[in-house]
C-alpha cells in the first residue's frame, strides 16, 4: 500500500500521484526559453483567475523576497513605515523595515512601533488605531 503525501504549506494538503510524478521531471531552468513559454502561459492564466486585465506579477522569490521588494518599491528613503506585528509576518516585517530605514538612512533607527492589544465595543480583540 502506498504511503499518502501531504505538503504542509499551508496544509497539510493532499498531494495527487500525477504531481507527485510531476515533480520527478526535470526542472526548467529559469533563463532557459523553454521556462519563458510557461512563464508567459502561467501570467495569462493567472489574470483569467484574477478576472482582470491587468498586469499580474508573479514573483520567483520567497515570501519575505516579495515583502521586501514590496516594501523598498512601495516607500522613499527616509519615509516612516508603520508596522502593527502580532505574530511572525509582522515581526518579519518590522525586520524588513528596519533593514530598509538602516540601508536608507544609515541610522539605527526602525521605524516600525509595536501597538498593544485592546478590546473593541464588541469584545472581540482588534488592534488599537495607530496614526503613524
Amino acid at each position: 500500500m502506498t504511503e499518502k503525501r501531504y505538503l504542509f504549506t499551508p496544509g497539510p494538503t493532499p498531494v495527487p500521484p500525477e504531481v507527485l510524478a510531476a515533480t520527478a521531471e526535470p526542472m526548467l531552468h529559469r533563463r532557459g526559453p523553454d521556462f519563458r513559454i510557461v512563464y508567459e502561459r502561467t501570467l495569462g492564466r493567472l489574470k483569467e483567475v484574477f478576472r482582470t486585465e491587468n498586469d499580474v506579477l508573479l514573483f520567483a522569490a520567497s515570501g519575505t523576497g516579495t515583502m521586501e521588494s514590496a516594501l523598498v518599491n512601495l516607500c522613499s528613503p527616509g519615509d516612516r513605515v508603520c508596522v502593527v506585528t502580532a505574530g511572525a509576518f509582522g515581526e518579519r516585517w518590522a525586520a524588513i523595515a528596519a533593514r530598509s530605514a538602516a540601508r536608507s538612512t544609515g541610522s539605527r533607527t526602525t521605524g516600525a512601533i509595536r501597538l498593544p492589544p485592546t478590546t473593541s465595543r464588541r469584545g472581540s480583540p482588534s488592534a488599537r488605531r495607530a496614526s503613524c
